[in-house]
């Protein structure tokens, strides 16, 4: 669309709708590793085809495209350089979100959003309607797929990780136990803060043995299920846990926390916070993915205040970040 045409509103409606196709280019450019083939100087069109193994013809119509967007830059004919936004689709790039692209908007998750319609009209979960199961048990039958979604989790988190912890100062601790921690990289960071403090990270067996022997010393793998029963310790991690469940189930993993957190200690809840009155936020896309995937929500901070007054705690704090996400920390009363 021509500049200025956003300010008619039906320009703008089919700017909005057209995200999608928006996303499914950024999604092919991550696929097929485009960024990696792309030089830091302009690249000719045949190498980039010949590296990614695809069709010449077709990926200049997408290249375009992702010109138009301001994803890639256009530098003489047939050839294409790297904009701002690009270098992050790179491999290499330590905050890469290449890996967050492939997975989140292509694979079962570009399908089970196709099947939004089953969650507005019978409340069910478009993916369990679909594939016929929770998402976390499909990942258990499908490895390739969960492994993909596993490092896209890790790419996102470690932006997250480091505002966390440049504006949440923790409370005071000896034994740190992060729930569904996959591969420590928080509790790692936490306990660099905290030199004589011990760290657990508590994942499903098969991640807690995957990781043992990749931990620092201070950080133990242990195995287990956090609606049953978790490990003792005075300050406890949630980061991107509870949204993934209803409200009755995350009533469930604060209960086992609180049935084991020493007296007086802590539950830091780290996810995105939604406002508390409804404003142009990220947050509320991050709630329908939840919605179609999962059958978890996103929260407010008094939200996820009230299930911790029901479990045994008193909401102590909400802390923002410049990130969507926040920390909502507890304390056992």
């Amino acid at each position: 669309m021509q500049q200025g045409q956003d300010d008619n509103p039906l320009f703008a409606l089919v700017r909005l709708a057209s995200g999608l196709w928006v996303s499914r280019a950024l999604w092919a450019a991550a696929h097929f590793r485009i960024a990696d083939a792309v030089r830091f100087e302009p690249t000719p069109l045949a190498e980039i085809a010949a590296a990614t193994g695809t069709n010449a013809a077709n990926l200049r119509r997408l290249m375009n495209a992702l010109v138009a967007a301001e994803i890639f830059v256009a530098a003489g004919e047939d050839r294409y350089g790297h904009s701002a936004v690009s270098p992050f689709l790179r491999s290499d790039n330590p905050i890469s979100q290449r890996d967050f692209i492939a997975s989140v908007f292509g694979g079962e998750h570009y399908s089970a959003w196709g099947a939004l319609e089953e969650s507005l009209t019978s409340g069910a979960t478009a993916f369990d309607s679909l594939y016929g199961q929770p998402v976390f048990d499909w990942y258990n039958q499908h490895p390739q797929e969960a492994q993909s979604f596993s490092r896209a989790m890790e790419g996102t988190t470690r932006i997250v990780e480091a505002a966390l912890l440049a504006s949440w100062t923790p409370p005071p601790f000896e034994l740190a136990i992060d729930i569904g921690g996959s591969r420590g990289t928080l509790l790692s960071a936490l306990l660099a803060r905290a030199p004589e403090a011990r760290g657990i990270l508590f994942d499903l067996p098969d991640i807690a043995h995957s990781v043992r022997g990749t931990l620092p010393d201070r950080i133990e793998a242990v195995g287990g299920d956090f609606f049953a029963s978790v490990p003792e310790g005075d300050l406890y991690l949630l980061k991107l846990i509870l949204h993934d469940w209803t409200d009755e189930q995350s009533l469930a993993i604060l209960r086992s926390i609180r049935a084991a957190i020493r007296p007086g200690g802590r539950v830091a809840i780290v996810e995105t916070l939604l406002p508390e009155q409804v404003e142009p936020h990220p947050g509320y896309l991050f709630d329908l993915n939840m919605m179609v995937m999962t059958g978890g929500r996103e929260r407010s901070g008094a939200e996820f205040g009230a299930l911790l007054e029901q479990t045994g705690f008193r909401l102590e704090s909400v802390t923002p970040t410049p990130t969507p996400m926040g920390v909502v920390q507890g304390i056992a009363v």
